[in-house]
């Protein structure tokens, strides 16, 4: 189990810290999916009593990354590798609809922010972290969504995001799509600059669509291939 003693907790804000920490363990992979969340020993390594850590455990329960059964309590959601092509097919809807919102509000300062995030990603090519990269990753689509102005879409694509980052974090082999996504975030960013000088939104739209498809096809063949191992 993933250790969560290296640092004090702030008393006024014990649950939303515990939650932070344990979401943040499962999403990137230090729980995976069936470990046990044995409230005694998270308790000791955090140094608080029960009761924040029960709360937290339920927040997680809520969003879908914990579980709980009457016989072996809570655990961390499993993770159906069949499910990510929905998850991709769900994103291509949600995040296609965004961009045509979006464009609407385009400027240049949102397309330097896309700039600036894309070639932080290209940077990190170099000595990949998928944890940071996943990051940057999550902030370029998510600044794509403000954009629409709709804080629902706004919340569909990060959870969405988030759900993806958890297959990513077991299936190792999917930060081998990190090149092709910066290269596929390289044409999102030219579309919507076309679209600042006068193209009509269908480019971008299709742009990010196609980046989104490509992405799930790779990602949904590597976690069968995971789960047929």
């Amino acid at each position: 189990m993933a250790s969560f003693s290296h640092s004090p907790l702030m008393i006024d804000t014990k649950a939303t810290q515990i939650r932070q920490r344990l979401a943040r363990a499962i999403i990137d992979g230090e729980l995976l999916p069936d470990d046990r969340l044995v409230l005694d020993e998270l308790a000791r390594e955090m140094g608080v009593s029960k009761i924040p850590i029960r709360e937290a455990l339920s927040s997680l329960e809520g969003a879908g990354l914990v579980v709980t059964s009457a016989h072996s309590g809570p655990r961390v959601a499993p993770l159906p590798f069949h499910e990510i092509r929905g998850i991709y097919l769900l994103r291509e809807q949600v995040e296609s609809l965004a961009m045509r919102l979006a464009i609407e509000h385009v400027d240049e300062q949102m397309i330097d922010e896309l700039r600036e995030i894309n070639g932080a990603m290209r940077r990190g090519l170099a000595s990949p972290d998928v944890v940071e990269l996943s990051d940057l990753n999550t902030k370029f689509h998510l600044t794509i969504a403000r954009t629409s102005s709709f804080e629902t879409i706004v919340e569909s694509v990060g959870d969405l995001l988030t759900k993806v980052r958890r297959y990513r974090a077991v299936v190792n082999g999917m930060a081998a799509n990190w090149p092709r996504a910066v290269e596929e975030h390289d044409g999102i960013i030219q579309a919507l600059v076309d679209t600042l000088a006068g193209a009509g939104p269908d480019a971008a739209v299709e742009s990010i669509r196609n980046h989104v498809h490509t992405q799930g096809m790779l990602e949904a063949l590597e976690a069968t291939e995971r789960a047929d191992a």
